[in-house]
């Protein structure tokens, strides 16, 4: 079904926790226009009846999207999650993160201001929700599998994920704990396990890093300086094709 919109509309409910404010599409128009024609899926908020759709829920890494594509317009709630009167809080947070979002997709993140009240970590998946959102995957979020995201091909009503993605900072060690964990689960869902990290500019020009070179892996660099590594746990795969898997 095709939409006449060329823009939905979101309620943003602030919380005190800034990373934990969320957005609401009431309108059902809204969310088919989001889902269909802008692959930005959310998830349902409360119960489905048979006489309305569902508002349906959108994360900031959603909203980051739609906002910097001019799919989404932010609107205040009146009152916050936290119960309290959230008009004055909610217009300045919407007035506060709608450019930054902008930036944020816009500029590649470097040139965000360190006021920001999202953390780095929360950057960078905003930073990779938008580029996998750009390689025209649907993008969901993976926390039942204990992965930032899934990506799918086609509409998740449909399809099954292709693959989970994990967040890791560049830097950022692994344990061969959470690398064999990450790897169990991959197998026992039957999708691809990839790891994703942001690079800064000054190393993505060097070709310095370390994500990119592990062995045993592959590994695509994009323009904006995000690193994909795709890994398999090489024990785990030899016992299921030795059980005939």
């Amino acid at each position: 079904m095709s939409t006449t919109l060329d823009c939905a509309t979101a309620t943003v409910l602030t919380s005190p926790d800034h990373e934990a404010t969320y957005a609401l599409v009431n309108d059902a128009q809204h969310v088919a226009f989001l889902q269909q024609e802008c692959r930005i899926y959310g998830s349902p908020e409360g119960s489905l009846t048979t006489a309305s759709v569902a508002p349906l829920r959108l994360a900031l890494e959603e909203m980051a999207v739609g906002v910097a594509k001019g799919y989404l317009r932010l609107e205040a709630a009146a009152t916050g999650l936290d119960g309290s009167s959230g008009g004055d809080e909610g217009n300045v947070l919407v007035e506060d993160i709608t450019p930054e979002f902008v930036e944020e997709i816009q500029s590649g993140g470097s040139n965000v201001d360190t006021k920001s009240r999202l953390t780095p970590r929360r950057r960078d998946r905003l930073r990779v929700f938008r580029d996998l959102w750009e390689k025209g995957y649907i993008v969901t979020f993976g926390s039942k599998f204990g992965a930032d995201f899934l990506i799918y091909k086609d509409n998740p009503k449909r399809a099954h994920a292709v693959a989970l993605i994990v967040v890791k900072g560049y830097e950022e060690e692994f344990s061969r704990v959470d690398v064999v964990s990450f790897c169990r689960v991959a197998k026992m869902v039957k999708k691809q396990l990839v790891f994703a990290c942001v690079r800064a500019s000054e190393e993505y020009k060097s070709g310095g890093g370390k994500m990119d070179d592990t062995e045993g892996s592959n590994s695509e660099v994009a323009g904006d300086s995000v690193v994909y590594v795709s890994l398999a746990h090489a024990l785990l795969v030899s016992r299921q094709e030795e059980g005939g898997e």
